[in-house]
Order: structure tokens, then C-alpha cells, then sequence
């Protein structure tokens, strides 16, 4: 009885359609409002980028340079970005290359024109000499990685 009723749960488990559906390069994405709008690929299945329907995280600034500072400051940076797309931003995670670099990232979608930030705090302790700590975010984008930098030079206290 058992063999038989995996063999029924086999056999319609693994049909497939007669005449399965391919998207053309003129398919566009049509946002529904719903959550899986935040995960659109936008790859075509020929290989073209679809991106009428794209968020486009676009930085204020990439790279900032805070000078010098002392062993122990604990150094803050706002890295404003814009979502320049049509479609919602959603930042998904953002790591940092080392412990003592901490970054912050809004939990809601940004909107297409709206602005947002990421906060990076770098505890300098530990840490003598020139610095440059870089922070890797992932995002609903294509590419779906974006990088921002902080650096400067950490004088010891005498």
C-alpha cells in the first residue's frame, strides 16, 4: 500500500507542463505592490538585463577619509545614499572586514527618489597606524554588492 502511494506522489510530482512558457526579451516585470517585488531578477532568461523595474543604490560619497584621530576615539560616519531605481531598495545585510568596524543599515525598503543612510562606527582601540576599513553591502540591486570605505590614521596617545 505504501509503495503505491509513493508511486502515485512520484509520478504527479514530476509532471511538467506540454508546452512550458520562455520569457522573450520584450517581457517586462510588473510590480504587484508585494514582497516579492524586493527580489525581482532582473535577468532575462537570453542573458539581457531587464531594468525598467531596478533599484539603483547611488552614494553620496564612497570613501571617507577622517584623518587623524587617537588610539581609543571611536570614529562615526553617516554614508548617505539615493535610490536612484524604480523599484524599492531593500538593503538585505552589511559586513564589515573586521570586528571594530560596525555598520548600521535602515530595515525598511527605501523608496525610488527617497534617500537613506548606512552608519559605520570604527572603534579605533587597538588599532595604531593608517586605517582603511571597508564595509560590504547587500542589496536587492544588480550587482547585488555595493562597498563603502572609512580611513585615516590612528595616532597613539602618549
Amino acid at each position: 500500500m505504501l509503495l503505491v502511494v509513493l508511486t502515485i506522489m512520484m509520478a504527479g510530482g514530476c509532471k511538467q507542463s506540454s508546452s512550458p512558457k520562455s520569457a522573450s526579451p520584450q517581457d517586462t516585470f510588473k510590480p504587484t505592490g508585494g514582497i516579492a517585488d524586493l527580489v525581482y531578477n532582473p535577468m532575462r532568461s537570453d542573458g539581457t538585463l531587464d531594468s525598467s523595474y531596478l533599484p539603483i543604490l547611488t552614494w553620496k560619497e564612497e570613501i571617507f577619509d577622517f584623518g587623524a584621530v587617537f588610539e581609543g576615539d571611536i570614529v562615526t560616519k553617516d554614508f548617505y545614499f539615493t535610490n536612484t531605481g524604480t523599484a524599492p531598495l531593500l538593503i538585505l545585510k552589511a559586513t564589515s572586514t573586521c570586528g571594530c568596524t560596525i555598520p548600521e543599515w535602515p530595515s525598511t525598503p527605501v523608496q525610488p527618489d527617497s534617500t537613506g543612510s548606512i552608519k559605520v562606527k570604527f572603534n579605533t582601540l587597538h588599532k595604531p597606524g593608517l586605517q582603511s576599513k571597508e564595509v560590504t553591502i547587500f542589496a536587492n540591486t544588480f550587482p547585488n554588492q555595493s562597498k563603502i570605505t572609512i580611513k585615516g590614521k590612528v595616532d597613539t596617545k602618549n
